[in-house]
């Protein structure tokens, strides 16, 4: 398996490669932040999150084919679920990458490469057209995504919505890259691994107090943020 954490050099240059080159200066960013509107999210191994791609403009804009990659820095993630936001609907022939592909479907090297990116890095196409109709600036469309089971804790990788093309007709709107969403594997509150979570695991934790190996909530800390986790997880 390939180091998983791809270094700021050379995802500045991932963001870079997965922007396409506009005429005129961007006026639209396109966003990849988690669920709840967070630029970083924790997850166990074999946990699911969801990413949410947002187009957004301080112009007034509106747009009728949107096409796009969300780009990975990891590979083995499972794509579960996605879906458009309305007015464009989920499914059919313009998800590009996604045609004939079940879910849920591992993405990896194998299967979905993106070979304008740096070697760590794959991605996924979708897109979807308005035969009539418009829709506005906002989320654009949410995938669900699961870490392996076998991830090991302390990981950090990166997801990228890298625009194509978003289009009013033949009339393309300037957009480029913006927000990433930092994804990090995160530990379990039952340290000792006997199925519980109780005083052995408070002892562990509180010994890994202020390093990242005790990260229960992602922000790649221990505090008490994470101690607020285990004693929820109390048994």
């Amino acid at each position: 398996m390939r180091h998983q954490t791809l270094p700021l050099l050379a995802l500045a240059t991932l963001v870079l490669a997965a922007t396409p080159a506009h005429a005129g200066d961007p006026i639209a960013t396109l966003h990849c932040r988690s669920a709840t509107g967070a630029t970083t999210v924790g997850v166990r191994p074999g946990g699911t999150f969801t990413v949410r791609v947002a187009l957004e403009s301080e112009l007034p804009i509106a747009y009728n084919s949107a096409i796009l990659r969300l780009v990975l820095t990891r590979e083995g993630l499972a794509i579960g679920d996605y879906a458009w936001t309305a007015p464009f609907e989920t499914g059919g022939p313009t998800d590009f990458s996604l045609l004939g592909l079940e879910l849920p479907a591992t993405i990896d090297a194998a299967t979905l490469e993106g070979p304008t990116y740096p070697a760590e890095a794959i991605d996924v196409e979708f897109a979807n057209f308005l035969p009539l109709g418009e829709a506005d600036p906002g989320t654009v469309v949410e995938v669900e995504l699961s870490v392996p089971a076998k991830a090991a804790p302390g990981e950090t990788f990166f997801v990228v919505a890298a625009p194509d093309t978003f289009a009013f007709g033949f009339l393309e709107i300037p957009t480029e890259a913006a927000t990433v969403l930092t994804v990090r594997t995160t530990f379990s509150p039952d340290f000792d691994g006997d199925g519980l979570v109780n005083a052995a695991d408070l002892a562990i934790y509180l010994g890994l107090w202020g390093t990242p190996d005790g990260d229960l909530n992602g922000d790649g800390l221990s505090n008490s943020a994470d101690l607020a986790i285990l004693l929820g997880s109390w048994d």
